[in-house]
């Protein structure tokens, strides 16, 4: 995230909680695959509540029905009583959110209790970013959707891979891309205003008209600065989110309650 002195100087490199790939995942992987009854399951904190907000709002839309919304306070990872419900209710799918250590938990104990064999997981790509080494089986085939994949295949994100690679020894996830997103924001900003960060106004200007050549893809960034960018289906093949296809393009948020 870049933050410089100023509200009208935030520009958060990854996506609007309200958007992030919610929707898609409600049309595409969720009432398009014949899902019409599903079951969520989140942290009761403000990003988990927004991402099933988002989820029902469009899922509703299309003639689906949110059967229940089952919530822990976070970080609690005590997940077993909820996956009864879960087991005991018999929804179509289920979609989730969590990311890091309770998304590696979560998966593994959701294919533990064998729900993954009948009632597909669905959820944004957060929660199986930078976890599948440690979710290991208990991931394989799941569908989600986020902002980055593996094998994007573009020659811009082949060069960032082998970079990120030969440095780091390892293969990037969505949470180094953003970081590196967020170094490019930045010198953009500071290359417009020479280093004199006390020229707010010129900074905001530069970033607001930019075009952000990213290994997602390149990106803008919206009224509300947050990308406007491509969002892709993944699916968990080994240690990799695949890349299957592109979900959306361009997806800009709603900008909700922002006064910008």
């Amino acid at each position: 995230m870049v933050l410089a002195p100023g509200f009208k100087l935030l520009f958060p490199p990854s996506a609007a909680t309200d958007t992030v790939p919610d929707f898609w995942v409600a049309n595409n992987l969720g009432y398009d695959a014949g899902h019409r009854n599903v079951m969520t399951i989140t942290w009761r904190y403000a990003a988990g509540q927004e991402d099933v907000e988002a989820l029902k709002e469009s899922f509703v839309k299309l003639g689906g029905k949110v059967t229940e919304e089952l919530y822990l306070p976070f970080p609690q990872v005590e997940f077993q009583a909820l996956i009864t419900q879960i087991a005991q209710k018999k929804p179509d799918a289920v979609f989730a959110f969590f990311a890091g250590g309770g998304a590696v938990k979560f998966v593994k104990d959701y294919a533990a209790a064998g729900l993954n064999r009948n009632i597909p997981l669905y959820g944004p790509g957060f929660i199986t970013d930078g976890t599948l080494d440690a979710q290991g089986d208990a991931a394989q085939g799941m569908f989600t959707t986020l902002h980055y994949a593996d094998a994007l295949n573009t020659p811009r994100d082949n060069a960032f891979r082998l970079a990120y690679a030969k440095a780091y020894k390892q293969q990037p996830d969505v949470y180094a891309v953003q970081g590196y997103d967020a170094g490019q924001i930045l010198a953009v900003g500071l290359a417009a205003v020479k280093g004199d960060v006390g020229k707010k106004a010129e900074f905001a200007a530069a970033v607001e008209k930019a075009t952000i050549d990213s290994p997602r893809g390149a990106f803008t960034l919206s009224k509300a600065h947050n990308p406007v960018q491509n969002i892709y289906l993944r699916k968990v093949e080994g240690k990799e989110n695949k890349l299957v296809s592109v979900a959306a393009k361009a997806l800009s948020d709603p900008a909700r309650g922002c006064r910008m």
